[in-house]
């Protein structure tokens, strides 16, 4: 069964300066907590170059962030950036102008596409490297300096707070766009393709009409074969169109699994001879029912089984298996043919992707929107060369496997 969405419980959005107080009382970072970090200010004034020279020290052992520090100028540049933000730290003050500039660095690292665990571990290692200095500073009062690094710690943690803001919520706003210019082209998409599909069926039935009634040459006919060839794909593209655009609601019941899938196989026999390709079938015990909308889920199957024939027009071997995992039925399709192109990957989900002649690029979206319907998902691995497998999970939670 299609498992409900699980409401947010993240707060409301607020100005920044509002949700900066809103994450200092959450953190319990308090105005003797600000008063006490300015008792640092001399100690971190005399000590910042050395913290951080070990800084980027640690940084350009890594490979991964190596690349960041390259270029003429790079290093001094974001040691002076660094250094103005230490130095903010103890300042006292954290009005908004401070905000200002924690928000500018989340969004700055979103642009760049930086993950939110880069910043959250460099948060990690100033801590490291600061809290000597605050032990150095409260030598002979190890209270205070164990409130003060403290302090030091939730201020920080604020801040990460303030940085995550900034890029999720530029993240949400551009899925957002995203999402609605979707939903613009899908009810587009969906009316050219209710005002195609009648005028497509009546030029098919005249078609048909003309090439059995009509004495018609064998250079002819070809060419009425081939205008019913392009009729047919085109009636396949309005129904692809109006599947994505317009999904149905889905319709649950208990279904026999295998039964389905060795109907499908069957539809695409005469075109796997024909192209050489054996399939192997490795059903699991639990497997043989299924709590699912077996009219989408055939729609799911057609298309991968599709994809995968197309894949080995030198011949091959797909293996359809299903297995029972916790509380879910996994379907695999594994083929041998082509592989993906690593560059493509990450576009193959995306709606009119293909690299097809004749495809429409809406088969794997139909698949993902399908399984994401029954609240499952589908996962891609390929190798050019090696050939392809495609995982669906599908939540089974009446145990009818």
């Amino acid at each position: 069964m299609k498992k409900s969405a699980t409401e947010s419980k993240t707060p409301s959005a607020g100005k920044p300066g509002e949700l900066f107080e809103r994450h200092k009382r959450f953190g319990c970072f308090t105005e003797i907590d600000a008063r006490l970090l300015t008792e640092l200010a001399d100690v971190f004034d005399q000590h910042l170059d050395q913290v951080l020279d070990r800084f980027y020290e640690y940084l350009r052992s890594d490979e991964e962030f190596r690349p960041l520090l390259a270029g003429e100028g790079v290093l001094e540049q974001l040691k002076a950036v660094q250094r103005d933000y230490l130095k903010s730290l103890v300042s006292g003050d954290y009005g908004e102008d401070y905000v200002a500039k924690r928000l500018k660095v989340g969004e700055v690292h979103e642009r760049l596409e930086l993950a939110p665990d880069w910043y959250l571990g460099t948060h990690g290692l100033f801590l490291e490297l600061l809290f000597p200095l605050i032990q150095m500073r409260f030598a002979d009062d190890p209270r205070r300096a164990m409130q003060a690094g403290a302090a030091l710690s939730k201020l920080m943690i604020v801040d990460m707070q303030v940085l995550l803001d900034a890029y999720y919520g530029k993240q949400r706003k551009q899925a957002v766009e995203r999402t609605e210019q979707l939903a613009a082209v899908g009810e587009l998409a969906a009316s050219i393709a209710h005002e195609v599909r009648n005028p497509l069926a009546g030029m098919k039935g005249a078609l048909e009409v003309l090439r059995k009634e009509l004495a018609v040459k064998p250079s002819n006919l070809e060419i009425v074969d081939e205008l019913l060839a392009q009729i047919v794909r085109l009636e396949q593209l309005v129904r692809d169109l109006l599947t994505f655009a317009r999904p149905r609601a889905l319709s649950l019941e208990l279904f026999d699994l295998h039964e389905l899938l060795d109907r499908i196989l069957r539809t695409y026999k005469e075109q796997a001879d024909r192209l050489g390709v054996t399939v192997e079938r490795i059903y699991g015990p639990s497997t043989g029912h299924m709590h699912a909308d077996p009219r989408q889920m055939e729609q799911v199957f057609l298309n991968l089984i599709y994809n995968a024939l197309q894949s080995m027009d030198g011949g091959g071997t797909l293996t359809v298996s299903t297995r029972a995992e916790e509380s879910n039925i996994v379907i695999t399709l594994s083929d041998t043919g082509k592989g993906i192109p690593e560059t493509d990957m990450p576009k193959i989900l995306q709606p009119f992707f293909t690299t097809k002649h004749r495809g429409s690029g809406l088969g794997l979206p139909i698949v993902k929107k399908v399984s994401e319907a029954h609240g499952g998902s589908i996962e891609i691995v390929s190798v050019v060369g090696q050939g392809t497998t495609v995982t669906v999970s599908i939540p089974d939670e009446q145990g009818n496997g």
